[in-house]
């Protein structure tokens, strides 16, 4: 029975159906993999990839790109008109000549996605909105006319506004220029996170948002991934099932105790996602995000973490530090180690690479 299960897993990788699902269904093992902030900071090809291998050799089955944020949008893309024609190309790197910010092309990308697809390793690219889009809107403003003026609709601040009936076919639009390059059954992560209309119980607007986006990707044979901050309680009943929930944290992680009060009140926990028929990927902020700060590499924090994770953490555990409610359904199919960028740049890809490497060592060994 096992070498025929073993069996059926390579047969759908073959078949460029593997999804996290198929995987732990098919040998009975929870799902692990990396989530890679491509934004903050820019990795290459050869960055990328050296972070599926090590994925791969862990025993991880996907490598989520956080390809754009309010920092950078980090992919080409035509209708934004950040495109390999228009940019600058310093060796294998492309920059956008008005942002001065380099990007990852269409090719490069769909490159990846193959690297990995024959590694065993899924490669899933995010493109974040409705929040973090300043940079998405930043290249609308500096665009064409059409783009420009489309950004008076649906630009509020640095997020998309969901009130606007043209926000979704825009953002539709934007995902289609990714939909080509994966294999059949894969993911495209929409974001949701860190919307600022999260503090609200009922939110019709991004219940429809959300279904419309998955139902696009849907009819695209490829499936959708979300954070779980852009989902409310009361609200799931009317959001579709077959999303794959990332579930990084249930209040947000902010100082403001009123904030932390009301998302506690209104958002579902892991266990409750899972109740109502959800999947989802163990993200804890507290356990499973690596800052590429200085501290977070002192040899002090480096042997804490190591000794907190293997000594208090398992997938079921997604509440920060919290063991009094474990995500136990079968439902939580596994879990994500983050690297995610400061903001400053403070270290180069190589060193980003160097110093993270005892962290998903760590991670991969005990997850």
């Amino acid at each position: 029975m096992a070498k025929f299960l073993k069996g059926l897993l390579v047969l759908s990788l073959l078949l460029g159906i593997w999804t996290p699902q198929s995987a732990q269904a098919a040998i009975k093992r929870p799902a692990k993999g990396l989530i890679l902030d491509a934004a903050r900071q820019y990795y290459s090809v050869s960055s990328i990839k050296k972070l599926i291998t090590t994925t791969h050799r862990g025993g991880g089955t996907f490598l989520q790109l956080h390809l754009t944020d309010d920092t950078r949008f980090g992919v080409e893309n035509a209708h934004l008109g950040q495109t390999v024609k228009t940019a600058r190309k310093r060796g294998d790197v492309y920059y956008n000549r008005k942002t001065k910010l380099a990007f990852l092309s269409k090719r490069q990308l769909r490159s990846l996605i193959v690297y990995g697809h024959r590694r065993h390793v899924e490669v899933i690219p995010e493109i974040d909105t409705p929040g973090h889009a300043k940079a998405l809107i930043k290249l609308m403003k500096t665009g064409s006319a059409a783009n420009r003026q489309l950004a008076k609709t649906i630009a509020s601040g640095n997020e998309l506004t969901l009130h606007s009936a043209k926000t979704l076919p825009f953002v539709k639009a934007l995902l289609s220029e990714y939909t080509g390059l994966q294999y059949r059954g894969q993911h495209i992560g929409i974001g949701g996170d860190e919307y600022s209309a999260t503090t609200a119980p009922h939110q019709p607007a991004t219940v429809s948002y959300t279904n419309g986006l998955n139902r696009y990707l849907r009819s695209k044979h490829l499936r959708t991934t979300m954070w779980n901050d852009g989902l409310m309680r009361a609200d799931l009943p009317r959001i579709d099932h077959n999303i794959l929930v990332t579930y990084w944290s249930y209040d947000g992680e902010t100082d403001n105790t009123q904030t932390i009060r009301t998302h506690r009140q209104i958002r579902p926990t892991l266990p409750q996602l899972n109740q109502a028929g959800f999947q989802t990927i163990n993200a804890n902020f507290w356990y499973l995000y690596v800052i590429t700060r200085p501290k977070t590499f002192t040899a002090e924090s480096v042997r804490y973490w190591q000794r907190d994770l293997t000594q208090n953490w398992t997938r079921q555990v997604w509440d920060k530090t919290n063991h009094q409610s474990l995500a136990t359904s079968s439902r939580n199919l596994g879990s994500a180690i983050s690297i995610w960028g400061d903001g400053r740049k403070t270290y180069s890809q190589k060193q980003v690479l160097q110093k993270t490497k005892p962290f998903l060592t760590t991670y991969f060994q005990h997850a």
